[in-house]
């Protein structure tokens, strides 16, 4: 049974019946004065409940929250990383790179691949690696102009004969 409380305007009481819940609203008499009570809101209440596991504010409306956005249901499946399918994605856009950024890049790998044969060794610069590997995403994600799309088709042709020259170099060897 649960526990309800009680207010006696009369002797200005406060107290605490188990009752059935058919019961609850219904006046009880006070312990003190023995005159009806109107059951009252308890302070110890809760603006919180459980629903799946989860901490829930009431009043709860059947939706979910994802890192802040308002969801119609939770992840269920594979997603990638941590964001949720109906949250638009928070990574910024990015522009196409230039023509120019372009001819750098492969420029930088034609340069890094001669060090390498030059020293007989895989080279490797934190900074360059990081900035490259940032770039060549930013290649993959973005759609360009005409003109820009054959240099990127250049440069990855540039990537890839690059690796293969490393490759044949460190089996000949």
């Amino acid at each position: 049974m649960p526990l309800y409380e009680y207010f006696c305007e009369p002797c200005n009481g406060v107290f605490e019946l188990l009752r059935p819940a058919k019961d609850a609203s219904k006046p009880q008499p006070c312990p003190q004065c023995d005159e009806d009570a109107k059951r009252i809101v308890s302070k110890q209440w809760s603006a919180f409940t459980f629903r799946e596991g989860f901490p829930r504010r009431l009043p709860d409306d059947g939706g979910y929250w994802h890192l802040g956005h308002k969801v119609s249901q939770p992840i269920l499946g594979f997603t990638s990383g941590v964001e949720h399918p109906e949250v638009r994605s928070t990574l910024p856009d990015y522009a196409p790179p230039t023509v120019d950024e372009i001819e750098q890049f492969e420029f930088r790998q034609e340069v890094k691949a001669e060090i390498n044969r030059e020293a007989g060794a895989l080279m490797v610069n934190e900074a360059v690696e990081s900035r490259d590997s940032f770039f060549k995403a930013r290649l993959q994600k973005t759609r360009g102009t005409r003109k820009q799309e054959a240099a990127k088709k250049r440069a990855a042709e540039t990537v890839q004969r690059v690796k293969r020259q490393a490759s044949d170099g460190s089996t000949g060897s």
